[in-house]
């Protein structure tokens, strides 16, 4: 897991023998040795601390970008919201001056035809449709004004309420919301709000509905009155033609008898006055026929225009209910569309309110982190402090190991020289001893020459032996070195370079010491060829027992079958050197 950044004034800074610091404006540095300085581990450990350090950079520039996003986007929905509320307060303005205008058109309507709305129900109703004609044209180019302007629900909202607003201006009235709310104000308003007013206006489309209907039975009814009216004036129309048929054939007949009077010349007076009269009441009931047939013409024609009218209103109200079942789908597709609104805004609302949970709890961890990274950085300072002072111990001390190993290697040098010189002379003097032995008391003085050489060289060896002993007593110290070195390892890695250093001096000198041991190994190899001439020497003793005083001094010199090693006393050559090798291995 990245670990918060931390500040930069406080970054470290290391310090190697050759080599650049890591890190940029550090306040406490580390002074590496130069063995440390070449270690795998501690430049391991400064490329840990540069990726570190590079991963909590990167962590902080991705929680700034999150944190510059999560702005954007509330401010986003913040504009969002602002635009919404906007539409919907103007599809509301929008809404309420269509209905003041429909109110001022029916206002103006009554009071123009006052007479066509008392006299006959029908008029009203054509004057009032072709008033709803107009309404609509004019409300049709206010959509299409305004659906350029709003988005996708509010047009599909402002379309519902101008469809029914057309049919129904009570209906686009109890749409409105009242005044001082506005839909999409406040959190959650914007859904809620609209989804009360698609159920109200559900509600509303059903009794609205339901008074279509009643409005449409009370139509049928009207149309079944009115056919059976114009079946009594077509009636009534038949019957007053037929008697205007007879009146005009009785007329015809008055006529034909006047002429026939006059052609005959002679008729009473009284017959004249009576025949006048009843022409001329003839003449009158003929005229009011004829001006009652003229209105019954028209009262036929209006008949028949009410009846077009009625039937392009009922094919009208037809529509209206198909436009109605279309509206109240609409209705419910805009329902289901307000509530995955309304879903989707609590949703986001809910993501917005979790986003800025987890920034706060972010920026918590970052500050605890910051805090935490602080104090380790302190103590680090503390323990880089104390760890300096320790490696600049174990650097003197190893620097003092170094100058006692070298006064060591050199004496061992010499004591190798010395070895080297003392065994050459012994090879040299083993390879006279058979010339010399022939040579009598010369060769006899020189062997005890060569025994006194032999005894102080023994105790060269024995002098070395100790030394030996005391090396391996300051080899001892060795391991302790070591366990130092674990504990540093412990309390700081970097000390591990050091024990491997130790380590590498440990197995040096034990190469060392195993290159003594086999130098040693030689000298048992030396001092068994001494005792082997011993052993020759006493082998040959017996030809030169004619001498006294060699004899004497041979018997007095007993020869000394020691391991170099642990000291035993052995019997006879033999039992030593199957002792020595027993020993050594």
């Amino acid at each position: 897991m990245v670990q918060p950044q931390a500040q930069t004034g406080s970054t470290l800074q290391w310090e190697m023998a050759g080599g650049d610091g890591v890190g940029s404006g550090g306040q406490g540095s580390l002074r590496v040795p130069p063995e440390l300085a070449e270690n795998e581990v501690v430049s391991r450990l400064f490329t840990d601390n540069h990726q570190l350090r590079e991963a909590l950079r990167r962590s902080n520039v991705a929680l700034r970008e999150r944190c510059e996003d999560m702005e954007k986007w509330q401010q986003l929905s913040r504009k969002e919201k602002e635009f919404l509320t906007c539409r919907f307060q103007e599809a509301k303005a929008l809404v309420e001056r269509l209905s003041q205008e429909k109110q001022d058109l029916w206002s103006q309507l009554n009071q123009t035809d006052p007479r066509a709305q008392a006299g006959s129900p029908i008029l009203p109703q054509t004057n009032n449709l072709n008033c709803l004609e107009k309404l609509e044209d004019r409300e049709g180019k206010e959509e299409d004004r305004t659906s350029q302007q709003t988005p996708p629900e509010s047009v599909a909202y402002s379309s519902v309420c101008s469809s029914v607003s057309t049919v129904f201006p009570s209906l686009a009235e109890s749409l409105t919301p009242p005044e001082g709310e506005a839909w999409g104000e406040g959190e959650g308003g914007a859904g809620s709000k609209p989804a009360d007013g698609s159920n109200q206006f559900l509600k509303l489309l059903k009794s609205h509905k339901e008074k279509l209907e009643e409005n449409l039975r009370e139509l049928r009814d009207q149309k079944k009155e009115l056919e059976v009216q114009k079946e009594k004036v077509e009636l009534e129309r038949d019957r007053l033609l037929s008697t205007n048929e007879q009146l005009q054939q009785k007329l015809m007949q008055m006529q034909g008898g006047s002429v026939t009077e006059e052609t005959v010349q002679q008729s009473p007076a009284c017959a004249e006055d009576s025949d006048t009269s009843q022409v001329a009441k003839l003449m009158e009931e003929l005229q009011i026929t004829q001006s009652r047939c003229s209105e019954l013409q028209e009262k036929y024609d209006s008949l028949q225009k009410t009846t077009a009218q009625l039937d392009k209103t009922e094919a009208r109200l037809k529509q209206r209910d198909k436009e109605f079942e279309q509206i109240t789908k609409d209705s419910e597709a805009l329902k289901a569309q307000v509530t995955s609104l309304l879903g989707e805004l609590h949703e986001r609302q809910s993501c917005l309110d979790k986003s800025e949970v987890e920034g706060r709890l972010l920026q918590e961890r970052l500050t605890a982190k910051t805090e935490a990274l602080q104090i380790k950085e302190r103590d680090m300072e503390t323990m880089k402090k104390q760890h300096s002072v320790t490696v600049d111990q174990l650097r003197l001390q190893n620097e003092n190991k170094e100058t006692a190993l070298k006064t060591e290697r050199m004496l061992v040098t010499e004591e190798k020289r010395k070895l080297a010189q003392l065994q050459q002379a012994y090879t040299q003097l083993f390879t006279d001893y058979d010339t010399k032995l022939r040579n009598g008391g010369e060769v006899e003085d020189k062997l005890r020459e060569a025994e006194m050489a032999l005894v102080m060289k023994q105790d060269l060896i024995d002098k070395l032996k100790e030394e030996l002993e005391q090396q391996r007593m300051s080899l001892e110290t060795v391991p302790v070195l070591a366990a130092q070195a674990e504990i540093f390892k412990a309390d700081f890695l970097a000390e591990r370079e050091a024990r491997e250093t130790l380590n590498q001096r440990k197995e040096e000198l034990q190469e060392q010491l195993n290159k003594a041991v086999a130098e040693i190994d030689l000298l048992k190899v030396g001092v068994t060829s001494r005792a082997r001439m011993e052993e020759m020497q006493q082998r040959h003793m017996g030809e030169y027992r004619a001498l006294p005083t060699s004899g004497g001094m041979v018997s007095e010199e007993l020869p000394d079958y020691r391991c170099p090693k642990c000291q035993y006393q052995a019997p006879d050559i033999d039992t030593l050197q199957i002792h020595v090798m027993d020993c050594i291995q």
